[in-house]
């Protein structure tokens, strides 16, 4: 629990939670504020009883109405927020800078709040790579050069939007572990060494594989990906026996995503076999979360 059952006294500085905060986040904001430790908010005192609840006990001592925390932390408002599994898994990330700067007035800070594990890989209104492989608010790349970047993020909001995420999950998925072996196996894109060039001045330095400016530069060529295979008639084609019904879905893939030097003999084999086992797995998916619409009265009838 993260309270023991004490008096609670508002502190000399109060506190707004920020959308999405994680409870620990929170606390550890509030403790700075005040000065003091982190633990002297969970037990500031051993000798006095308190009937408040978490939610009661943290709005004395922040000074912020019950409503405003139950909304803002998701830890008593939205409890799939934190399990890591299902559609709309989450994880703990940090929060844009300049959205965390305009909201508290305090630049620099630091705040935790839970992300979507997929989805949520660009702030749109600041231009900011927030996602994948981020570990501190510093390392959040600008993107204000690369535009494309940021409008893959609006085209995948998009996405979700339109086929939900049952499909657009495994797409994700999908997509980034194709990329990240396609690119090993030599696919070339020019416009990927540019983006990277661009995020990577200094070409002295090593870009790790986890770095998060991979995972921004190639983010385009999955959201790409995902458009392709998230469409049922593509999807169709990747999965029908006809060899001709193939050919069309390959060559369409060729033409939205060239390769710029040709691949090993003995690596279109897996190509091939990848193309139609990614179509294979989203179908699955797709197929899946029909059935369970259809278990909720959602299904045609």
């Amino acid at each position: 629990m993260p309270f023991q059952a004490v008096v609670f006294r508002p502190l000399p500085r109060p506190l707004k939670p920020f959308p999405q905060e994680t409870e620990a986040s929170f606390l550890d904001r509030l403790a700075t504020a005040n000065a003091m430790p982190v633990q002297r908010l969970q037990r500031p005192s051993h000798w006095l009883e308190s009937r408040l609840d978490p939610v009661g006990r943290l709005s004395v001592l922040s000074g912020q109405p019950q409503t405003s925390i139950r909304y803002a932390i998701p830890r008593w408002e939205r409890q799939a927020w934190n399990t890591p599994q299902g559609p709309f898994a989450a994880t703990p990330r940090w929060a844009c800078r300049r959205c965390v700067a305009r909201r508290t007035g305090t630049p620099g800070q630091g705040v935790m709040v839970w992300m979507s594990k997929h989805h949520d890989q660009v702030c749109i209104p600041h231009r900011l790579w927030i996602g994948r492989a981020v570990e501190a608010p510093a390392h959040q790349l600008d993107l204000a050069d690369l535009p494309e970047i940021v409008a893959a993020q609006k085209r995948h909001y998009r996405l979700l939007r339109h086929y939900g995420p049952d499909v657009i999950n495994v797409c994700y998925e999908q997509a980034s572990r194709f990329w990240t072996t396609l690119l090993q196996h030599g696919y070339r894109i020019s416009a990927l060494t540019q983006r990277l060039a661009r995020l990577q001045p200094r070409p002295a330095r090593t870009v790790r594989p986890w770095d998060p400016k991979r995972y921004a530069a190639i983010y385009p060529e999955i959201v790409k990906t995902m458009v392709f295979y998230a469409a049922p008639h593509w999807r169709g084609l990747a999965l029908s026996g006809a060899e001709e019904a193939f050919r069309a879905f390959h060559a369409e893939f060729i033409r939205r995503l060239p390769n710029e030097s040709s691949l090993r003999t003995t690596v279109k084999p897996w190509f091939i076999h990848r193309l139609r086992m990614i179509a294979d797995t989203i179908e699955a998916a797709a197929a899946s979360g029909k059935r369970g619409d259809d278990s909720l009265g959602l299904g045609l009838t």
